[in-house]
């Protein structure tokens, strides 16, 4: 494959209580590297795609562990070396009706210190097709949500196609600016949008008021934003913190295709899921550019199998994806 694809944001440090326990019972805390953008990144070096991925960490050995996760995957990092501290989070498991919880920790990460003109994004972006990015990063500050319309300027002029995953998370956004007074600017340069209807006008600024039919939103969404070619979504239904089934849906610019469904009867670790399947939709729309249904299966699937799999990152491999996306699933040893 000769496609090289770049994505930036914050590589985080993750500390999990083991066997569900609650934070405020366990005295042990297990340790992985990840963050939305990240994870995107190793799964897309799995699949076999070039990556290059933009950050910064501090100049200690949490900084050079997480960039040694992200080459064992086969991503090119491009950390800058700079401030004191990685950022952290704390994930503590649900169970059953007891949902998972995250405290975030990473005010003043060497991350949070990235600065307009630090990063020269025309070389960066040389001889590269796919740049993605998330809503994580201009939610962190508004210095960060600059660089990201300073990457996405570049990005467009020189013709990469460009990804966006909303990933919305109101405990971030708290430097006195509201979603939908930065978002708007940055999706505007979009061609793939990840996102779901209840973020339309917090995270948009499109006030559809109580319209629930998930097609009209989205050709909402692309009359606002027509540079959008492809708008997806992903669904829980029947879910609890241990089980649920998924299930994901797609607008193509002409209309919504769904996919499969599919129950989890017992989940592993739900944490970087949707990723996952971020990462599955690039593939998939690489890999089958006519044939919008098979990269959304894909990448439906892809989020399926990561649910079982601990750490942020998904460890499967296009092989057992494309198995269970052609309906070889049901936990069968293979021998």
């Amino acid at each position: 494959m000769s496609k090289r694809i770049v994505t930036f944001g914050e590589i985080l440090l993750r500390l999990s209580p083991p066997n569900h326990l609650r934070i405020t019972q366990t005295n042990s805390l297990e340790m992985y590297f990840g963050g939305a953008e990240a994870n995107v990144a190793a799964s897309l070096s799995k699949f076999g795609y070039r990556n290059q991925f933009v950050t910064a960490i501090p100049p200690n050995e949490l900084g050079e562990s997480a960039l040694s996760m992200l080459r064992s995957f086969g991503v090119e990092p491009l950390a800058k070396i700079q401030g004191t501290r990685l950022g952290v989070y704390y994930f503590e498991h649900g169970a059953s009706e007891r949902p998972g919880k995250v405290i975030y920790d990473r005010e003043n990460s060497s991350f949070s210190t990235l600065k307009k003109g630090m990063i020269d994004w025309t070389s960066l972006f040389d001889g590269a097709d796919w740049f993605h990015w998330s809503g994580i990063t201009p939610s962190l500050s508004l210095e960060l949500a600059a660089i990201c319309e300073e990457a996405l300027l570049v990005a467009t002029k020189m013709g990469l196609t460009i990804s966006a995953d909303l990933n919305y998370r109101p405990t971030l956004w708290n430097y006195g600016k509201k979603p939908n007074e930065i978002m708007p600017n940055l999706i505007q340069h979009c061609d793939v949008l990840i996102g779901g209807s209840d973020e339309s006008e917090i995270v948009l600024g499109i006030n559809l008021k109580e319209e629930k039919d998930e097609e009209l939103i989205f050709k909402s969404w692309n009359t606002v934003f027509p540079k959008l070619k492809i708008i997806a979504s992903t669904k829980r239904f029947n879910a609890n913190a241990s089980s649920n089934s998924v299930s994901a849906s797609i607008w193509n610019g002409s209309e919504i295709l769904s996919s499969k469904s599919y129950h989890i009867s017992h989940i592993i670790d739900r944490i970087g899921a949707g990723d996952a399947f971020m990462a599955g939709l690039i593939y998939g729309l690489l890999e089958w550019t006519n044939d919008t249904q098979s990269a959304l299966e894909f990448a439906t699937a892809a989020s399926c199998l990561k649910h079982s799999i601990a750490g942020d990152i998904n460890l499967a491999t296009v092989s057992e994806i494309k198995s269970l996306m052609m309906g070889s699933g049901g936990g069968r040893v293979s021998r």
